[in-house]
């Protein structure tokens, strides 16, 4: 959508001539062959502007085709518009207007940069609203916290990794930001007062690995300025292009849910090769 870009007012402008010219002829005036051009560009002029100024989340097929579809319904009632047409600019003319065409012209133009107008009010409207969602904290969910509490767990055998102990502490401050529906990837925020891991930038050298409706997948966690910034989910390491295909269908999906913490293995970065 090229609404709040530098050529916006250009199209804009375009869109709003053309309208304007093709209400300026008189279709009853014209002969077959010009009345065939004149119903191509109504049509096409009908299918250009809701290519150009349908919002995604509004699109029904697609946008190429919704503006086929559109402009081929014009061409359909082409016959019902232009008597419509006729007639308006008939009773324009006995109420005394005398170039009704010029009118209905510039009330297209009109329209037309008006609808241009409000798709580009929406878009700075809709760009603070999810600037705004992606900002806000909530609770962070208690399947997050759980995975994060267990990917930041001792050893076994006891010993704790560089930072572990303060982000351990760090995580019942903990909240969540971002796309609010459960996903593969979750969004930590932490007060800036919280006692910082070292070091400070890392993807923390230990993975949790789940299995969910026959996929398999890895939990990492991501440290950035030794705070927690992110638990994200991808299908696990050595899996093949179809198997990595189907786990991110599934992990983009309604049906995807993190893991309980037992539910999770363990596998911890060592020096080996």
């Amino acid at each position: 959508m090229t609404s709040i870009s530098i050529a916006s007012p250009l199209r804009s402008a375009a869109a709003a001539a053309t309208v304007g010219g093709l209400n300026l002829i008189e279709p009853r005036r014209l002969g077959p062959w010009s009345r065939a051009a004149y119903r191509l560009g109504m049509a096409g002029m009908s299918g250009l502007l809701v290519a150009d100024t349908t919002r995604e989340e509004d699109v029904i097929v697609s946008r190429g085709l919704d503006s086929v579809l559109v402009g081929a319904a014009t061409l359909g009632l082409m016959d019902l518009a232009e008597h419509l047409d006729g007639r308006m600019v008939d009773a324009m003319s006995r109420r005394g207007i005398s170039r009704p065409r010029l009118v209905l012209a510039a009330l297209g133009a009109a329209s037309t940069v008006a609808l241009y107008a409000l798709d580009a009010r929406r878009a700075p409207e809709e760009a603070d609203a999810e600037s705004e969602e992606e900002t806000e904290e909530r609770e962070l969910p208690s399947s997050a916290r759980g995975l994060v509490a267990r990917l930041l767990e001792s050893a076994p055998e006891g010993t704790d990794l560089p930072g572990a102990s303060a982000l351990r502490v760090q995580l019942p401050q903990a909240r969540a930001h971002g796309p609010a529906e459960e996903t593969g990837e979750v969004w930590l925020s932490v007060p800036e007062t919280a006692e910082r891991a070292v070091p400070r930038h890392q993807t923390w050298p230990v993975r949790g690995v789940f299995a969910q409706q026959g996929h398999r997948f890895q939990a990492e966690l991501q440290i950035e300025d030794g705070l927690l910034s992110m638990l994200s989910i991808f299908p696990a390491d050595g899996a093949g292009d179809e198997e990595e295909d189907a786990a991110l269908e599934h992990l983009t999906g309604p049906g995807f849910s993190l893991p309980e913490p037992s539910e999770v293995e363990i596998v911890r970065e060592t020096a080996a090769p």
